[in-house]
């Protein structure tokens, strides 16, 4: 194929695709032929995103691949809400999936026209792409909700009885009420040992009587003219009482 036939068949690619993209075709350089198409990439459930293909014609194209680049368009939405959770993107290693793929879907469509097979092949193999990321995302979501709820759960739950964690426990619990009953025990005794009967306690007179020197300590406090009292006295007057 001569040059001008390569022209040619250029030009016509340029016209047939300035038609199906009428305000996403943009014509970046007349020589070489450069353009650009936007890719728009919407799906149920997915947060939609807008693909630029930036396309250069070789000299030989369509017998040899055209130059391209895929790139991810910003959000000029102001109005776009905030990206969630379960919102997926495309990253770096996305783009790169998607331009090998792409580049296949050429390779496959050498000698004649391509950049509109490209396209529409970009469109689809993002969309799954997204689609696929979201799923995983709510996935994890839900995974991650599950723990939470299994983690509050688990506060209301006791550990279940068993044989074993119950014999167990009751060892521990008689170990500590035989302590608690010793302890008690031992302070009763301390108790009884400070605190003496009302009958084992002498009488002041028992006490007079037994102890002598009781009355030899207060004879020093008589003094010359005082009366001196023989406590036989109170005895036999005592008696006399009985007697009557």
């Amino acid at each position: 194929m001569t040059d001008t036939h390569y022209a040619e068949d250029q030009a016509n690619e340029i016209e047939i695709l300035q038609s199906i993209y009428p305000t996403e075709f943009e014509e970046l350089s007349a020589d070489p032929h450069q353009f650009s198409i936007t890719v728009p990439v919407e799906e149920d459930d997915v947060r939609s995103c807008t693909l630029c293909l930036t396309v250069t014609y070789t000299a030989t194209y369509p017998d040899e691949l055209p130059e391209f680049t895929i790139s991810v368009l910003d959000d000029e939405d102001d109005d776009a809400p905030p990206l969630s959770d379960t919102d997926a993107t495309l990253d770096t290693k996305d783009i790169d999936d998607l331009t090998d793929q792409t580049r296949t879907i050429g390779e496959e469509c050498l000698g004649m026209a391509m950049v509109f097979s490209m396209a529409s092949n970009l469109r689809e193999i993002a969309a799954l792409r997204l689609v696929a990321k979201t799923i995983h995302l709510k996935q994890l979501r839900e995974q991650r909700i599950q723990k939470e709820v299994e983690a509050e759960q688990a506060k209301f739950i006791g550990t279940p009885v068993t044989r074993e964690n119950f014999l167990e426990w009751k060892a521990h619990f008689n170990c500590e009420t035989s302590a608690i009953k010793s302890d008690a025990l031992v302070g009763d005794d301390k108790a009884s040992r400070r605190v003496a009967k009302p009958d084992d306690r002498l009488t002041g007179r028992q006490l007079f009587e037994q102890d002598k020197d009781l009355a030899k300590s207060d004879s020093k406090y008589i003094n010359e003219g005082d009366i001196s009292v023989d406590s036989k006295l109170f005895d036999r007057e005592q008696d006399l009482s009985d007697n009557e």
